[in-house]
């Protein structure tokens, strides 16, 4: 089973640095353009469905991709971004990116998500993905945080799991693939 991850286009404060989590922000000028050059490097792959974050900035990158394959677009929630909490609309300088997506540490923040529970939740869904679609090639549209559980799921965790070393960029696809018959894959405890 052949899986392409794309993080969304680039937004207004993606490119101020600020931490959007759920936050729906759009696409800006910039994003649009990204979300047509994934487009044209994607019009070739065999493409069967799109899963998408329901976020307006992941789905309408996933819609401008889609313009080449005219495939169904599934929205699925557990692709959001991790909520952040009171780390929400601050700028990158300010929340401890390192400390907050330390695995082993599971950082506590107000109102937000664990990284435990991101990885859960999107573990579950690639799961879920894997067992409803064999053999099928499958568009991720999602985020740059929550897409590090999508490189951990594929690959393991990194050396010493730094993830705040994960970096997608913005709507550059990532091609994984998986046999259909490997078995699931749970998060470390």
């Amino acid at each position: 089973m052949i899986f392409y991850l794309v993080r969304h286009g680039q937004t207004d404060w993606n490119a101020r640095e600020i931490v959007q989590g759920v936050t729906d922000i759009p696409l800006n000028g910039t994003g649009l353009a990204q979300a047509a050059r994934a487009r044209d490097l994607m019009k070739d792959v065999p493409l069967d469905i799109i899963f998408s974050s329901p976020l307006v900035r992941a789905y309408r990158t996933a819609e401008i991709i889609n313009e080449a394959h005219g495939v169904p677009i599934i929205t699925e929630p557990r692709l959001r971004e991790r909520n952040y909490g009171a780390f929400e609309a601050v700028s990158y300088s300010v929340y401890p990116g390192v400390e907050f997506w330390d695995y082993e540490r599971n950082m506590k923040v107000e109102g937000a998500e664990t990284v435990r529970e991101v990885f859960a939740r999107i573990y579950e869904c690639l799961d879920d993905i894997r067992r409803e679609y064999p053999g099928k090639c499958v568009m991720l549209a999602m985020h740059g945080g929550a897409a590090r559980a999508v490189y951990c799921y594929f690959r393991g965790f990194p050396e010493g799991r730094p993830m705040k070393s994960i970096f997608t960029p913005n709507a550059e696809p990532i091609r994984f693939e998986i046999a259909d018959d490997a078995p699931a894959v749970t998060p470390l405890p």
